[in-house]
Formats: C-alpha cells, sequence, structure tokens
C-alpha cells in the first residue's frame, strides 16, 4: 500500500528514481516535494473575502495545522523517513521550514500584515535555454518537481536570453568604495579573516594574528554573545579605518560573501564539489553560502542528509543549469566529475 501511495504522489510530481538511488533517499525526496505541494494547496481552502472584495488569503496558523496533520499521518505511512525530517529545535517544524522556503521562493505571498498566505498568480520564469519555473501553481501536464519548484522543459523554439551575473571581485570592489569608514583603534578582543589559508572550510580561516591584507582589505568579527559575532572591514591608510556589517546584512550572511570573495581574490578560492550523475546533479559544499545563494539551493534541489542539510544537496539536471552561473559569479571553484550510472 505504502509503495503506491509513494508512486502516485511522486507521478503526481514528475520525480523519477535516480539510478542507484536507495529506497530511502527517493521516499525522502518524494515527501520533501509532496509537503510542499500541500502547504500551497492549503492556502486555496476557504480564502477570507471582506466586503471590499479583496482576498486577504489564508492565515499561517490555519495552514501550519492543517498541514502538520497531513505531515503526521504521511509519517505513520512512511516511519522511515521520521530522522530526515527531524530539526535542531521544537520551535522550527518541517512544515514551518518548507513555508519560509515557499516564502523566499515567491510562491506564496504574505497579505494581511503578513500572517496570512495567498498563492501566488501563475507565472514562468525562464531559467536557462531549456528549462523555466512555474510559479503559484499546484501540478501541472508535463511539469516537475525539483525541491519545491516546479520546473518545466521548455520548447526548443523559445529564445532566452542567459542572464548575467555580477562577479563577486567587482561585488566586492564596489562595497569598499562606497562603505562609510571612521578611524578605530586596534582591538585586542578581534580575529582576523585570513583569506589565504589553505582550508577547504572558512572557520579554520579565523585567527588572532594580523594576516596580509586583500587588496588593502581585512575582514575582522568580535564575539558579543555566545556563538554569535558582530563583522566589519578593516583598512589602513593614514590611520585605521573601520566599516561596521549593518545587522540586516549579518542576519542575511552577508559576511559569508565576502568570506568567499576574499579568498577568490587571493587566489585561494572555496571548492564545490559537483557529480554530474546521468540523471541528476550532486553538490557537495565546504562552506555555508549566504541566504541568496542558499535560497536557491533550498527551492531547487533537495537536500541530501536531512532537512536542514545546508551542504550536500541533489538537482535535477535543468535547475543546475541556473543555479551554476550563480555559484561562480559568486567567487567558488567548481570541481566537476562526470559519472556515468547505468541501470
Amino acid at each position: 500500500m505504502e509503495s503506491r501511495i509513494l508512486q502516485a504522489m511522486a507521478a503526481d510530481l514528475g520525480i523519477d528514481r535516480y539510478i542507484d538511488e536507495s529506497g530511502i533517499q527517493y521516499c525522502n525526496r518524494v515527501l520533501y516535494s509532496a509537503m510542499a505541494c500541500w502547504i500551497k494547496a492549503a492556502t486555496l481552502d476557504q480564502p477570507l473575502v471582506p466586503a471590499q472584495g479583496d482576498v486577504q488569503g489564508m492565515s499561517k496558523r490555519h495552514i501550519l495545522s492543517k498541514c502538520t496533520s497531513v505531515w503526521k499521518e504521511l509519517l505513520k505511512r512512511f516511519p522511515e523517513s521520521a530522522v530526515w525530517f527531524e530539526t535542531p529545535s521544537d520551535t522550527d517544524t518541517p512544515v514551518s521550514i518548507l513555508l519560509g522556503r515557499l516564502i523566499r521562493h515567491g510562491d506564496l505571498l504574505q497579505v494581511g500584515f503578513g500572517t496570512n498566505l495567498i498563492l501566488a498568480e501563475s507565472n514562468r520564469i525562464p531559467l536557462s535555454a531549456r528549462a523555466e519555473c512555474i510559479k503559484g501553481e499546484l501540478l501541472s501536464q508535463g511539469v516537475r518537481y525539483s525541491g519545491i519548484a516546479m520546473i518545466r522543459k521548455t520548447e526548443e523554439n523559445i529564445a532566452f536570453s542567459s542572464k548575467s551575473y555580477e562577479d563577486v571581485t567587482v561585488w566586492l570592489r564596489e562595497y569598499v568604495r562606497r562603505a562609510w569608514w571612521k578611524p578605530t583603534c586596534t582591538d585586542e578582543d578581534i580575529q582576523y579573516f585570513n583569506a589565504y589559508r589553505k582550508s577547504y572550510n572558512n572557520h579554520l580561516c579565523w585567527q588572532s594574528e594580523q594576516p596580509a591584507a586583500v587588496e588593502g582589505i581585512w575582514l575582522v568579527r568580535r564575539n558579543i554573545f555566545q556563538n554569535g559575532y558582530e563583522y566589519f572591514l578593516l583598512r589602513q591608510e593614514d590611520d585605521l579605518m573601520k566599516h561596521r556589517l549593518d545587522p540586516f546584512m549579518q542576519k542575511m550572511g552577508e559576511y559569508r560573501r565576502f568570506m568567499i570573495a576574499m579568498r577568490h581574490m587571493a587566489h585561494n578560492a572555496v571548492l564545490t564539489q559537483v557529480c554530474c550523475h546521468y540523471d541528476h546533479v550532486s553538490v557537495k559544499l565546504r562552506v555555508h553560502l549566504p541566504q541568496k545563494e542558499n535560497s536557491l539551493l533550498e527551492t531547487y534541489a533537495w537536500p541530501r542528509g536531512s532537512l536542514t542539510d545546508r551542504l550536500v544537496w541533489d538537482m535535477d539536471n535543468y535547475a543546475w543549469d541556473f543555479v551554476e552561473p550563480q555559484l561562480c559569479a559568486l567567487g567558488m571553484t567548481l570541481s566537476m566529475e562526470e559519472r556515468e550510472n547505468h541501470g
């Protein structure tokens, strides 16, 4: 029974089992995308329409309640997936995490002072010369899910103008030029980011000693509470000058963009392992990404190790066509491996 249910959901979602993929990995991918579809469907239950006729959407509380019930029912049928969907805190549930990802993707729109949600109007966004993303729909003929995103293969006669993404080196130099700087003194209670240090991750690049600057700039951080930091840029002119990254940039993980950019400029770029299988692409990151790029993977890919895995991802080949140039523009070096799978 459970096998037939899984196959029926997979067929509706357009998800095929990868060659050499384990049964549990396949089940996790199907449930991940299926719950995204259920959440979108819940926004269509009973729209609240005021006297003026403006649709106010469904409350987040209703969506969370209904979809949590659906989720619990699915776990009864597929208990082997329960561990994969575990979250680090009780406040973040699988449903709330997927809800946030759908909002960031733009499939769901916040209305009513942000307390309610509506499904976006149906629209198509070109991703590459081969595919487009469909938003504002649940299921459709010829459309397949890759992560929480709906992707359709485009016809050959559809023209596509590839988008040029800003190189991270250009971005950093422009940021430094426009930043507001003020004189400062040397603070002993700081750590420097050593962009020249050979390390797979960025965590080991932090040190107390001042390293060589990258084009006259140092990225530094100071501990402000347990496991929390505030980040600054320093540069030496006649005086030592400081620029503080504002709290919103830190919340969005933009300090990670500075680390990746500075390593790229120091000819010590972050390495990302990419394995191109016959039927999909696997990406293994060594570092956490800024929220913008991380949201790309949360949207178009399936996390491998668990729902909250941010380092290893699987995705449709068409999704990779869209994701790859943005990782390259971020300043990451992709180590490509071709792997032929045979059934």
